[in-house]
């Protein structure tokens, strides 16, 4: 069957790469592609994030230019009856960005004869301009696309692993209710839609003490219109002032039964409290009812393994610099 190349068009294949991206996960059993959440984050809050920091005040116009370079970096393959058999795209829409220059390949299982054209996609379009590299994280197991880069002078760098891990929802417990110290309570956004709080621990969260460095808050209404966020699943910890300390947004892709944590975070004045703990558990706790039976982060930190998460893949770093 004939599969051609087409234009990235936002309003007719963003939907559509995201079920791609769940069938896929399907097939494949693990994160051999993004899953669903990594797409519409880069979409519906990296893109917009990153055009509006330092912005005062932000700009609609600038969240348009980002989402702009995205449609224009990302490459879509297409069968004769209209089905996706494959997408490379980037995940932060600066050319300044120190992770420009790295490309993500999302393969289908009967397509796999083109990863030489979607690798010479990515060679023409995506290497940074300013210092020539082009990069890729790729799990050594993965025969197809390893010999293929490796071919094509990719180097390993096993210096740079990306890890992630797991937490089984049926053979693990969950606690099942809310431990947190006294005048501290859980909520989501569907209690309280406050998004200038949210802002505002999202920046602290990530140690950004400067307000230019913050989310604006039309970057997480772009967020909020992201296909699988629900404010329901977007938990946060509140101090007893009212202030926002913590916080942990979950997402859920229910034909794989699988739930996502991204981001997670907790204030630098309210560390080391068990609060991102129990904002996670209690995401947790609410996807497990939805039919969830596995949670993914993308992480090997202590912290996660401290609450029940075990490390379930590496992938490794493969550069080319030309």
């Amino acid at each position: 069957m004939k599969v051609q190349l087409i234009p990235f068009d936002f309003e007719r294949d963003f939907l559509r790469v995201r079920d791609f991206l769940s069938q896929t996960y399907g097939h494949y059993g693990h994160s051999m592609n993004w899953r669903i959440e990594r797409w519409e984050y880069a979409f519906g809050f990296l893109a917009p994030c990153f055009a509006n920091i330092r912005e005062d005040p932000p700009s609609q116009e600038s969240v348009n230019r980002a989402l702009q370079f995205m449609n224009d970096h990302t490459g879509i393959w297409e069968t004769q009856t209209g089905e996706i058999a494959g997408v490379v795209c980037i995940e932060h829409a600066d050319r300044t960005h120190s992770s420009f220059g790295q490309f993500f390949i999302q393969r289908h299982p009967d397509h796999l004869d083109l990863l030489p054209e979607m690798l010479d996609y990515a060679e023409k379009y995506l290497t940074n301009p300013d210092n020539g590299q082009l990069y890729i994280f790729a799990d050594p197991e993965d025969r197809d696309l390893v010999s293929l880069i490796e071919q094509r002078g990719f180097i390993s760098n096993p210096d740079w692993p990306a890890n992630e891990s797991e937490f089984d929802l049926v053979k693990q417990a969950l606690p099942p209710a809310p431990n947190l110290p006294e005048g501290f309570r859980l909520q989501s956004m569907a209690d309280d839609n406050d998004l200038a709080k949210r802002c505002e621990i999202f920046g602290r969260g990530f140690n950004h003490p400067d307000p230019l460095e913050w989310p604006s808050v039309l970057s997480y209404e772009h967020l909020q219109k992201a296909p699988d966020y629900r404010p329901a699943q977007d938990i946060v910890v509140t101090a007893p002032d009212g202030q926002f300390v913590a916080f942990s947004l979950i997402w859920y892709d229910a034909p794989n039964k699988l739930a996502i944590l991204e981001p997670v975070g907790t204030h630098p004045d309210f560390r080391r409290r068990g609060l991102a703990r129990e904002a996670i558990y209690e995401g947790m706790r609410r996807v497990k009812k939805l039919g969830a039976e596995k949670v993914i982060v993308g992480s090997d930190q202590q912290f996660y393994k401290a609450i029940g998460f075990s490390v379930v893949e590496t992938r490794i770093k493969f550069k080319k610099v030309y």
